[in-house]
This record gives C-alpha cells, sequence and structure tokens, in this order.
C-alpha cells in the first residue's frame, strides 16, 4: 500500500531555501530538476518507507535517507510519512529537529 505524505512548516521553508540557493549557484532550470529528484525521493518512501536508515540515535522513530548532498528526515505514522526537514549532509541533524 502506498503511503501519503504531509510536509512540515519547517520543510517547506526548507525546499524554498534549495530552491533559491541552487537557482542563484546554478540555474532556476537545475533548481526545478534538484526540487523534482526531492520529490520522487519522497514518492519513494511513500512507497517503501524503511528505505531510509533509522536515527533513532538523534530522534526515535525517525528515519534518515540522502538526496544529493542533502537528507531528509522523515517519520511513518499509520499511513502517513512526515517529512520533517530536509537539511543539507554538513548541518546537525539533532540540533535542527528541535527547532
Amino acid at each position: 500500500m502506498k503511503l501519503t505524505f504531509e510536509i512540515s512548516e519547517l520543510t517547506l521553508n526548507d525546499l524554498d531555501n534549495i530552491w533559491e540557493y541552487t537557482a542563484e549557484q546554478w540555474s532556476d532550470e537545475h533548481a526545478n530538476k534538484y526540487y523534482n529528484e526531492i520529490f520522487s525521493v519522497i514518492g519513494k518512501i511513500c512507497e517503501n518507507p524503511d528505505i531510509g536508515k533509522p536515527i533513532d540515535d538523534v530522534k526515535k522513530g525517525h528515519r534518515r535517507t540522502n538526496i544529493k548532498s542533502h537528507m531528509m528526515i522523515y517519520k511513518v505514522k499509520e499511513t502517513t510519512v512526515y517529512i520533517d526537514r530536509i537539511l543539507h549532509q554538513k548541518m546537525d541533524v539533532e540540533k535542527h529537529l528541535d527547532e
């Protein structure tokens, strides 16, 4: 069964920041492509929520999966995947999940 997904307000901000940075550094076309890749990964998670690596040591019940230089932090509850954050891999996950 394919799950549905919800995106947190913080993740919406993350997506905006990722798009703006990518567009500034490369191009709008590149930013759109990366944005679509992110949503493709969300779709894959909805089909198989166990693809992410558990990060219980950081936040119980959460998983992490990489998308190029970013990591998506999510949790699954019943039939919904909750996307908590999309952070650059160099960022401190624990610090940014508590915001």
